[in-house]
């Protein structure tokens, strides 16, 4: 076994050792009483020169193929920084922002406790406790808005990292409709 002092945040800052980060700041917490039915750990970091991951746990098991805590944490980070671009008067940059592109590059780990969780399949391996998505959303939904409003460099950082693979991932969908339309 391992041990992590500081949580998900220690062992998040040991996955990513020596990536380069967009911010050098782990976005971290925890909200309800861990081990209580709500209680949310997570740690969140976005690494420039490698692709991102997300490691989730329910009621300390992990669920490798996700599930509705993972689909809670993608919906509080994409609204956080659509929320910021708007804030700094660039809603319409932020527009064509979607989950991959926030996901893209992000190193994530959450875990949540729930009483009596329902799992996919008899391995555990997805979470579909619906209850789940709104659980994660909520408890990461508002400190990372105060985490964005707080470090407005960092923010800033992010949200013109985010909107870069989001131009990457349409320009790219363009060249593709342009060859597939030139083979005909």
């Amino acid at each position: 076994t391992f041990h992590f002092a500081d949580g998900l945040k220690q062992y998040l800052s040991a996955a990513i050792n020596g990536a380069t980060l967009v911010h050098p700041e782990i976005f971290a917490g925890s909200a309800g009483k861990i081990g209580a039915h709500g209680g949310v750990q997570w740690a969140v970091a976005w690494t420039a020169d490698a692709d991102g991951f997300l490691s989730s746990y329910c009621n300390t098991i992990p669920t490798p193929d996700g599930g509705t805590h993972e689909a809670g944490l993608r919906s509080a980070l994409v609204k956080g920084v659509k929320d910021h671009a708007e804030r700094v008067g660039q809603a319409k940059r932020a527009s064509v922002i979607g989950a991959d592109d926030v996901m893209t590059g992000a190193a994530c780990m959450v875990s949540v406790f729930i009483r009596e969780p329902e799992f996919q399949g008899q391995t555990k391996d997805r979470l579909a406790t619906a209850e789940a998505t709104r659980i994660v959303e909520n408890a990461i939904r508002d400190p990372f808005d105060h985490w964005l409003a707080g470090n407005p460099m960092q923010a800033n950082k992010l949200l013109e990292f985010v909107v870069e693979r989001a131009d990457e991932r349409i320009r790219r969908r363009q060249e593709k409709e342009i060859s597939r339309k030139t083979a005909v």
